[in-house]
C-alpha cells in the first residue's frame, strides 16, 4: 500500500475503518456551523473544532472529525504546525453549501505556513469574542473580500458592536513605521467602519500607541491583556481614550435600549 508524502492526507486509513455499513454521514447543525466557519477562516486547529464546538469533548469531537473526513466535508493536513493539526473544509463541502444558496469563500487551497500563527490567533479571538457575547456579528477577511476587488484592503475581520462595525488588526510581528502610517491613515480615511481594534504583542504595543498619536479612531490592546481579562478588558487609543469591552457587551447593550421601569 502506499501511503502519500503530500500535505494533504489521503483517504486510505480511515477508509479501512470504516464499518461497510457505513454509507453516508448525515449533516448536522453543528457539522454545518464547522463547515461554514472552516470557510470563512481558512482553517481551524483540532483544539479550536473540540474545544468551540463540542464543548471540549475530545472523544466526541474525534468521532465526528473522523466520519467528516472519511466522507469528503473536511481535510486534515499531514504537516503539524507548532504541534496543532489543521483542517479544511473540501470542494465537497462548497458544492453543499452552493445547493443551499449559502454564501461562503471558496475552499481554501493550502495554509501559508509563514501566517499560521496569525491566523489561527485571529479565529481564537473570535470565538472569544462569541463566548463572551462582544459583537452581534463577525465577518472575516474571507468573507468581507467577497464582492470586492481583490486588489482593495481587508481587515483580518470586522466586528458590529451595537449598529457600529469596527475593524479588527492583529499584530504578531511588529512592521516598518512607514507600513504602520499607511494602515493608520486608512483606517482615519474608511467610511466602511467608524474605528479599528487593535491586538498587538505587548512587546511593540506602546510604540503603536505613539505612532498612533494622530489616529483617534485607532484602538489598542495587548494580545495578553485580551484573553487574560477577556471581557475586563480595554481598546485605548493614543489620546487616552478607551472602549470598555464588558460595557458594549451585547447583553448589556441590550439592557441599555430598555425603557425606564
Amino acid at each position: 500500500m502506499t501511503i502519500s508524502t503530500g500535505l494533504l492526507g489521503n483517504q486510505w486509513y480511515l477508509k479501512n475503518r470504516m464499518p461497510c455499513r457505513w454509507v453516508r454521514v448525515d449533516l448536522q447543525p453543528r457539522d454545518v456551523r464547522l463547515l461554514k466557519c472552516l470557510f470563512e477562516q481558512k482553517f481551524l486547529s483540532r483544539e479550536q473544532i473540540r474545544d468551540y464546538f463540542f464543548d471540549g469533548r475530545k472523544r466526541y469531537c474525534d468521532d465526528r472529525v473522523w466520519k467528516l473526513r472519511r466522507f469528503g466535508w473536511i481535510e486534515k493536513l499531514n504537516a503539524v504546525f507548532a504541534g496543532r493539526q489543521l483542517y479544511l473544509a473540501t470542494k465537497a463541502a462548497y458544492k453543499f453549501f452552493c445547493e443551499q444558496s449559502m454564501d461562503v469563500p471558496q475552499p481554501f487551497e493550502m495554509p501559508d505556513f509563514r501566517t499560521i500563527s496569525h491566523d489561527l490567533l485571529v479565529t481564537d479571538i473570535r470565538f472569544l469574542f462569541e463566548r463572551i457575547g462582544f459583537g452581534t456579528s463577525w465577518t472575516s477577511e474571507r468573507v468581507w473580500r467577497m464582492g470586492r476587488a481583490a486588489s482593495k484592503w481587508a481587515p483580518d475581520a470586522v466586528v458590529h458592536v451595537g449598529e457600529d462595525p469596527f475593524a479588527l488588526e492583529v499584530e504578531c510581528v511588529r512592521k516598518t513605521d512607514e507600513r504602520y502610517r499607511d494602515i493608520f491613515w486608512r483606517y482615519q480615511e474608511d467610511r466602511e467602519t467608524v474605528a479599528c481594534f487593535y491586538v498587538a504583542n505587548e512587546s511593540f504595543l506602546k510604540s503603536l500607541l505613539e505612532q498612533a498619536k494622530d489616529f483617534k479612531h485607532i484602538y489598542f490592546t495587548s494580545t495578553a491583556e485580551l484573553f487574560e481579562k477577556k471581557e475586563k478588558a480595554v481598546f485605548t487609543n493614543a489620546a487616552g481614550q478607551y472602549i470598555a469591552i464588558e460595557d458594549n457587551l451585547e447583553k448589556n447593550l441590550s439592557k441599555a435600549d430598555l425603557p425606564p421601569q
